[in-house]
């Protein structure tokens, strides 16, 4: 599923993504936040890093900096919403105008290490199933903005 939206971007002519990261910086900041990446969004990291396409943000990697806190810096966003009552088992991948946030949530991995993904109220409470994987999560937030774009 991940591949898939990746094409769809290709094919819209691409997005607006702050390129792959290295390993070396995935495993910091696996260690800042105490658990391992879902594979599928691991793949967008060391492919993409973070960035949008036709509206649609997707909180990464930006840098080592995870200290400082700001969009679209998937692991300082955490970091900082952690001190503000976000269960430690969640990360981070998007905001919605309304508040609320859209989250990995790593505390229900299935076999292959997927997460499922999350929408949080702005209190970060009230849990909605959104996808079962970042790549379904990936495909179907990319086909929905590439289709509001014309």
């Amino acid at each position: 599923m991940y591949r898939r939206a990746r094409e769809r971007i290709a094919s819209a002519g691409g997005g607006d993504f702050a390129g792959p990261k290295p390993e070396s910086l995935l495993a910091s900041a696996e260690a800042a936040l105490g658990f391992r990446f879902p594979p599928s969004y691991r793949q967008f990291l060391l492919e993409l890093g973070s960035g949008d396409v036709a509206g649609f943000e997707i909180y990464g990697l930006v840098d080592d900096h995870f200290e400082e806190a700001r969009v679209p810096d998937a692991i300082a966003l955490t970091l900082e919403a952690r001190r503000a009552g976000l269960d430690p088992r969640y990360l981070l991948i998007g905001t919605l105008g309304d508040g609320s946030h859209d989250c990995h949530d790593t505390g229900h991995l299935d076999g292959s290490g997927e997460a499922p993904v999350v929408q949080l109220s702005s209190d970060f409470e009230e849990p909605v199933r959104l996808a079962d994987s970042f790549g379904a999560y990936f495909l179907a937030e990319v086909g929905d903005a590439l289709s509001n774009e014309g």
